[in-house]
Formats: structure tokens, C-alpha cells, sequence
């Protein structure tokens, strides 16, 4: 069995770190691999991957690339017999590319997005380190994949050799919906039976547009007046969007949750998952709602053309609240036909989206850069 070294930052726990843990327990089932993970910081990732039972090491560090974290990565690949080191972020990738050569163990890194627009000093910085994570996947890994076809071609064009790349979509762990959950969620959200609920889920920041969120629950309220909106997330937008749900009214029809950890309640409660946002990867949020057997409607942006093409009614062809709203009310004026949605939103995720098709696709890369006997 190859023994795999999964590498990353661990400071918070977002789309990078919940991409690692449903790589885990779908491994714990399939027993592909034997994986090891090394942090650069203790958070979240680190505690519950200790609870999945996976050895983590922490790689102390005083600077962002500083010589010594190097020095302990190699060690790590070397006390673990490592066959492949399996990186994601740029910060993990530039560390174990040097660790790597220094060790002759192929590299391979997940690039989980396009980067995200950023200003004044943050953007110069984040230029540079992206051209040293470009300079790592060019010089040092074996293969580089995408969690969808569009970052992929996106990679390439920026000079990416194409027989390096390849796609491996994003995947979750599977959870069968309880329909019997939905009345005791709605209760506890104060949402009347019969009423159509719209869920938001993601940081409250730039990219995600909450405020185009607001926008579009204004819209939909026009026609569907006993329509609610729920909003998990927290971030630098929050008071902002609060005040325009204010300003606009709106207040009676929203519920702000906040941060959640477990997002199947409201998933059970709501009626569809609506994204605003103006970049996207292949989300998990909306993975779980399709898991939920929720539709989910967004705009035609990044992977979700990907995810959500071949089912009716579901991509906006603009990223505009108008567009967004024309496919909330056709789904939810017939509470039905949103059930249908929802069950085939359900098993486009069944078919090609699961933890179980993402790890297996992981083991045919770690088999194309080491001896098929390792």
C-alpha cells in the first residue's frame, strides 16, 4: 500500500480543508492509501483528522518558507517512507517542492481555484506567491490537479505543460437525506410550513456577493411574498448586508444564522441553495445541498456549469439577481416540481460526485508517478 504525505497550511477550516477530510473518510472506507498529514499551523484540520485516526505532524515555521520547514517536511517524508507527497496551497506546494527534491519522492498539488482578485499591497503579494507555487508545479510535480476541467485549462494556459494536469472533481461523503427532519427544522427557524426557503451559504466576502444575494431576495418577494432567506456565513460583509436587508425592508423574511458547522439542518428546512458569488471552484456547499436532494441555482461561472449542466433549471445565464430570480420562482411556485429538482440535483451527486469517486480518481494519480508495485 502507498504511503501518501497530504500537506497544507490548517490555519482555518474552509473548502481546502473539507476537500482533505472527505479525501480521508472516504479512504478510511476503501483503504486505497495509507495517508499522513503535515500542518504548518494547529486548527481544525488537524484536530478532526487526529479524530479520523490519521498521524499528523505539525511543521513549525518562523517565516513563510523559511529553510527549516523544508528541513522538516524532508524529515517527515523520510520517517513516514512517504511515496508521494500530495500538497494543496500554494504555501504547502513551494515548501514541498524543495522537500521533495530533496528526497527524490514525486509531488503532486491540488489547485483548488483561480485566484481571487485582491488590492493594493495584499494583490502584489499574493502575485509573488503565486509565481513561486507556478514555479514549483513547473519545476518539481509530477502532476498538477484540478478540481475542474475550467481551472485545469485555466492552468495550462498559464503555461502548465497539459500532460501534467489532470481533473479530479470534487467529492463528498455521502449522507442520505431524512425527510422527517424538515418540520422540526423549520420550526426551529420559525419558518411556517408552506413557505418557499432560499439558503446562502458562504463567507460574507466580495467574491461571494451577498449583497447580490439581498438584491435577488428583494425580487423574488415580488412575487412570492411569504418567501424566506437564510444566510449561514459570517465575514467582513455582514454589517453591510444587514443594513441593505434593512434599508430595503426585508428584515421580516431573513434569518441571519451566522457561522454553522453543520449545515444538514438547514439544508433539511430550505427548499432550494441559491450562490451569488462572482468566482467559484466546485463548492462544496452546493455538493451538500445536491446531496440533501436540493436544487441549487447560481450563476454560470467557474465549475458549476460542471456540476450543475445537465440538470433543468438550475444555471443562470447571467450573474444577475433578475436571472436568478426568473429560476427561484419557476422552481418554487410548484413545490413539486422543486421536489423532483431536488431528487435529481440528489443523484447527478450520486453518479460522479462522492467521496468514493474522488479518492478512487486520487489513487489512479498517485499509481501514474510511482512503480505500480509501490
Amino acid at each position: 500500500m502507498r504511503t501518501v504525505l497530504l500537506t497544507t497550511e490548517g490555519t482555518r477550516f474552509a473548502g481546502i480543508e473539507a476537500n482533505l477530510l472527505n479525501l480521508i473518510k472516504a479512504n478510511n472506507e476503501l483503504r486505497l492509501v495509507d495517508y499522513r498529514l503535515a500542518v504548518f499551523d494547529e486548527g481544525p484540520l488537524a484536530e478532526q483528522a487526529r479524530e479520523a485516526g490519521l498521524e499528523v505532524t505539525r511543521i513549525k515555521r518562523r517565516g513563510k518558507y523559511d529553510r527549516g520547514a523544508i528541513k522538516q517536511l524532508a524529515a517527515v517524508v523520510e520517517s513516514t517512507g512517504s511515496n508521494v507527497v500530495h500538497a494543496h496551497g500554494y504555501l504547502a506546494n513551494v515548501v514541498a517542492a524543495r522537500a521533495c527534491r530533496k528526497k527524490q519522492v514525486p509531488l503532486v498539488t491540488t489547485v483548488h481555484g483561480l485566484p481571487e482578485p485582491f488590492r493594493g499591497l495584499a494583490n502584489w503579494k499574493m502575485r509573488f506567491n503565486l509565481w513561486l507555487d507556478r514555479r514549483a508545479m513547473r519545476r518539481t510535480c509530477a502532476k498538477v490537479i484540478a478540481v475542474a476541467s475550467f481551472i485545469g485549462e485555466g492552468i495550462i494556459e498559464r503555461g502548465m505543460p497539459a500532460e501534467k494536469v489532470v481533473v479530479v472533481h470534487n467529492g463528498i461523503v455521502d449522507l442520505v437525506p431524512d425527510p422527517a427532519l424538515r418540520v422540526p427544522n423549520r420550526r426551529t427557524l420559525d419558518l411556517l410550513p408552506d413557505s418557499p426557503a432560499i439558503a446562502f451559504a458562504g463567507r460574507l466576502e466580495p467574491v461571494k456577493d451577498p449583497l447580490l444575494f439581498v438584491e435577488f431576495a428583494r425580487l423574488v418577494l415580488q412575487r412570492l411574498p411569504s418567501a424566506r432567506f437564510l444566510v449561514v456565513g459570517d465575514g467582513p460583509l455582514s454589517e453591510a448586508m444587514n443594513n441593505r436587508v434593512i434599508e430595503l425592508g426585508l428584515r421580516p423574511a431573513f434569518r441571519f444564522l451566522g457561522f454553522v458547522e453543520n449545515l444538514e439542518p438547514v439544508y433539511a428546512a430550505c427548499d432550494l441553495l441559491a450562490l451569488t458569488s462572482q468566482s467559484e471552484g466546485l463548492p462544496n456547499v452546493a455538493l451538500e445541498a445536491m446531496r440533501a436532494a436540493r436544487p441549487v441555482i447560481a450563476p454560470a461561472i467557474g465549475g458549476l456549469p460542471e456540476l450543475l449542466g445537465d440538470l433543468s433549471g438550475m444555471l443562470a445565464t447571467e450573474r444577475s439577481a433578475q436571472a436568478l430570480a426568473d429560476l427561484a420562482v419557476a422552481l418554487l411556485r410548484d413545490r413539486q416540481q422543486a421536489v423532483e429538482a431536488g431528487k435529481n440535483a440528489r443523484e447527478c451527486f450520486l453518479t460522479g460526485f462522492t467521496a468514493e469517486h474522488m479518492m478512487r480518481a486520487m489513487d489512479d494519480v498517485y499509481r501514474s508517478v510511482t512503480a505500480e508495485d509501490a
